[in-house]
């Protein structure tokens, strides 16, 4: 496989643990700049081997450019909708309570309020808000030209709109966050990231079983794609996924990087994308 990565968006200490793995087995790799937004690559463009297999590593704009250019698997960006997820895993979502609006609509809240895209688009991340909060984000954000279709359009989204899908939901208890990288139904390796509200990475040999248990069987249910980050959350309520990202571009904590790697590389090729 091929691997396009690029190089202006990582820590320092992530990206050359990323740069290290690849040279380390002699896979085939360039690295790129990714405009901003737009999703393109500046300036000398990659040159990819005639039939080889690519797959990118960088930013939501370097994965929508990988779709656009047919590469295959390039990124595994399909079905990464909350309501989506939600039809499959049901109340082991840790938002399984959440109304859905468009960002615009949102009723008055008379405490405060979770709020998430629906969509996997990192216009912003998910935050607590209470409704002066809002409101004042709201107006401003109506004064500004519509420019993106969230509904229709999704993965042209690079910035946040007034009518894009949000889930809204209660406030939850988390006691700790957990990131687990899974690969053709199987968690390939994981990293702890999160103790209450603090950071706190830990490498995979200091997650707890039973986490690493739960997001198999939730991938044994139901995958939106052959690859994916899930994120687990523990809580009052027991074990719950907090929400699941495009493994091409999501923070990488503590994984072991290498077994992350060579699991993409050999994925059976002959399993269709989802």
């Amino acid at each position: 496989m091929y691997w396009v990565i690029q190089n202006n968006i990582y820590e320092e200490e992530n990206y050359k643990n990323l740069i290290d793995t690849v040279e380390r087995f002699s896979l085939p790799y360039c690295t790129v700049k990714a405009v901003p937004f737009s999703g393109g690559i500046i300036d000398p463009q990659p040159v990819i081997p005639a039939g080889m297999d690519v797959i990118v590593m960088g930013s939501y704009s370097l994965a929508r450019h990988a779709r656009e250019r047919g590469w295959r698997p390039g990124a595994f960006i399909e079905n990464l909708d909350f309501v989506i997820q939600r039809e499959h895993w049901g109340d082991h979502m840790l938002n399984a309570d959440a109304k859905i609006y468009p960002w615009g609509d949102i009723p008055f809240q008379y405490e405060p309020f979770f709020i998430r895209p629906t969509l996997d688009t990192k216009t912003y991340t998910g935050l607590v808000l209470d409704w002066g909060e809002y409101e004042r984000w709201r107006d401003n954000l109506r004064r500004l030209p519509e420019t993106n279709d969230p509904v229709n359009d999704p993965l042209s989204i690079s910035v946040h709109t007034i009518n894009e899908p949000t889930m809204l939901c209660s406030k939850k208890q988390i006691y700790s966050e957990t990131r687990t990288w899974v690969i053709d139904g199987k968690v390939v390796t994981c990293s702890g990231y999160k103790v209450g509200t603090l950071k706190r990475y830990t490498s995979p040999d200091q997650v707890d079983q039973r986490i690493i248990d739960f997001a198999n069987a939730r991938a044994q249910e139901w995958s939106p794609n052959r690859a994916y980050v899930l994120d687990v959350a523990e809580t009052e309520q027991g074990l719950k996924i907090g929400e699941v990202n495009n493994l091409n571009s999501a923070g990488w904590y503590r994984c072991d990087m290498q077994k992350l790697i060579m699991s993409l590389e050999h994925m059976d090729r002959k399993v269709p994308r989802y």
